[in-house]
C-alpha cells in the first residue's frame, strides 16, 4: 500500500530549497499539527511560515500519491479542516492530476492545485541555489579543491560534474587538490570544452557542492578526490580516494553546513 510519506518528503525537501536559496532559516515541516481558533488540531502534510515586511506568511500543503486523479471530495476535506485556522494559503499537490470538479471547487475556494509535474528538480533547485550567491569563472582559486563544472551558452550553470565508476556504475562527483589535475582529467575523459570547464572552489561555491553531494549519497552516489604523488609519471593513473560529505565538511569546510534532505519538524 502507498501510504504517500515519499511523496511528503520530497514536497518537503523541494519546499526547503526553493525558501532557504540564500540561507533564510526557514523550516519546512513534514506532518505537522495546526491548531485552529476554535482549539482543534489538525494534522497537514508539509507546512511553513515565513515572516515578510512585518506579515507572516502561512501555508499548508496536502500530498496525495495516488494512483488516480483527485475527486472534489478530497478537495472539499482538505480545505474544510482548516476553515478556523486563519489566513493560511492552501495547496494541494497530486501525482496524478486532479478530476474537473475537484478543479472547480478548488478555485471556488482559493485552494491551489499542482501535479508532481510542477515541483522543480532539486538539483536544479542546488543549481540555482549557487547562482543566487555567485558563480566562479576562470579566475577563482580553489579553497582548497577545483572541480569540473556544467557551461551552458558559456556560462556556468552551477552543476558539477560525475563520471560513472567502472565497478559500481554509479555516478562519482570529482574533487582535484591542483588545477593541473583537474585539467588533466578534464582531457583524459575527453569532455566537450563547450559543455563542461575547470573551477577552483572557493567556500561558496565549496558549500553548494556539499548541498549538492547531500542530494547524491541519497540516492547511493558519492564524491571522491583524485590526485597524483609529487613526481609521478603523467601516465600513472590518478589515486581515488572516497570522500563522504561528513568527512568534508570536517576537514575542509569553514561555517554550519546545515542539512536540507533530513527530517525537520515544524
Amino acid at each position: 500500500m502507498n501510504t504517500g510519506l515519499a511523496l511528503e518528503k520530497h514536497v518537503q525537501q523541494v519546499y526547503s530549497f526553493l525558501l532557504n536559496m540564500k540561507d533564510e532559516g526557514i523550516v519546512v515541516g513534514q506532518n505537522a499539527q495546526i491548531v485552529d481558533k476554535l482549539g482543534r488540531s489538525h494534522q497537514v502534510d508539509v507546512y511553513y511560515q515565513f515572516e515578510k515586511a512585518g506579515i507572516t506568511h502561512k501555508v499548508a500543503i496536502e500530498c496525495k500519491d495516488h494512483g488516480r486523479p483527485i475527486d472534489n471530495g478530497q478537495v472539499a476535506k482538505f480545505f474544510g479542516k482548516l476553515t478556523h485556522a486563519g489566513n493560511i494559503q492552501k495547496v494541494m499537490i497530486s501525482r496524478m492530476g486532479y478530476q474537473k470538479l475537484a478543479v472547480e471547487i478548488a478555485e471556488d475556494n482559493d485552494v491551489l492545485l499542482l501535479t508532481i509535474d510542477d515541483l522543480p528538480r532539486l538539483n536544479e533547485l542546488l543549481a540555482q541555489r549557487l547562482k543566487s550567491v555567485a558563480l566562479p569563472d576562470e579566475t577563482t582559486v580553489g579553497e582548497p579543491f577545483w572541480t569540473i563544472m556544467e557551461l551552458r551558452n558559456g556560462a556556468v550553470t552551477g552543476s558539477f560534474y560525475a563520471h560513472i565508476h567502472p565497478v559500481t556504475n554509479k555516478p562519482i562527483m570529482p574533487l582535484f587538490y591542483s588545477k593541473n589535475h583537474a585539467e588533466r582529467a578534464f582531457k583524459e575523459g575527453d569532455l566537450d570544452p563547450k559543455k563542461w570547464c575547470v573551477r577552483g572552489m572557493p567556500q561558496y561555491v565549496f558549500r553548494s557542492f556539499l548541498l549538492q553531494l547531500e542530494l547524491f549519497e541519497s540516492r547511493g552516489s558519492a564524491a571522491a578526490v583524485f590526485f597524483a604523488p609529487p613526481g609521478a609519471l603523467k601516465d600513472k593513473p590518478f589515486i581515488s580516494i572516497p570522500a563522504p560529505r561528513e568527512d568534508l565538511i570536517n576537514e575542509y569546510f569553514r561555517g554550519t553546513l546545515p542539512s536540507l534532505l533530513k527530517e525537520k519538524s515544524h
